[in-house]
């Protein structure tokens, strides 16, 4: 068992492997949490986001996305074109100066020690790798040119979704139950007080 955040892992796991295979020439769409992924460019792109409820302290277990106010109104294909126009516009004007760069406050990892978790984060027969050092600006650190990502044993990505594959050395296995010795150590890095 791998403990309280196993659901999540499994969650972002999944996620992470479904926009690698939504990446593909032939996907038609994406699947996997995606209210998780439009929480985080929520948290990151403010003028891509609904109207935030009034700031309240979320209770523990509490999911993030109860922050935002939700406002679906009925589909059509007039207003999803319009709708599609205003992303296109939106996303095509971001800047760097418009980007949430540390949207979860200046240290997240001391509240959720596995923030700076390194290794594997696993779904049932999915396993992809997560590196905190590739997202150190998020941590409220200096982004450097971050190492190369670990490589997997195999590797099938082809221009279809079907078949698409990874898997990776089952050392990294143990790496979820010893935190201390797979964490990240920030000590070595550079903290930024311009973000």
């Amino acid at each position: 068992m791998l403990g309280e955040y196993a659901w999540g892992a499994g969650a972002l796991a999944y996620l992470y492997r479904q926009l690698g295979i939504a990446s593909r020439a032939e996907a038609k769409g994406v699947s996997g949490c995606l209210t998780l992924l439009q929480c985080w460019i929520y948290d990151h792109f403010p003028t891509l986001r609904p109207t935030r409820l009034e700031p309240r302290e979320l209770e523990r277990g509490q999911a993030g996305a109860f922050r935002w106010r939700g406002t679906s109104p009925r589909s059509s294909k007039r207003r999803d074109a319009q709708m599609l126009a205003y992303y296109r516009q939106a996303i095509d004007s971001l800047t760097p100066q418009s980007v949430s760069w540390t949207p979860y406050g200046r240290s997240p990892h001391l509240t959720v020690r596995r923030t700076l978790y390194q290794g594997l984060l696993r779904f049932a027969e999915i396993a992809e790798y997560y590196d905190p050092t590739r997202c150190l600006r998020q941590l409220g650190y200096v982004q450097g040119v971050p190492y190369p990502p670990e490589r997997p044993l195999v590797v099938r990505r082809p221009a279809s979704t079907l078949g698409y594959s990874l898997s990776y050395h089952s050392v990294y296995d143990s790496y979820w139950n010893n935190l201390g010795a797979h964490s990240v150590h920030l000590d070595v890095f550079f903290y930024s007080d311009t973000t």
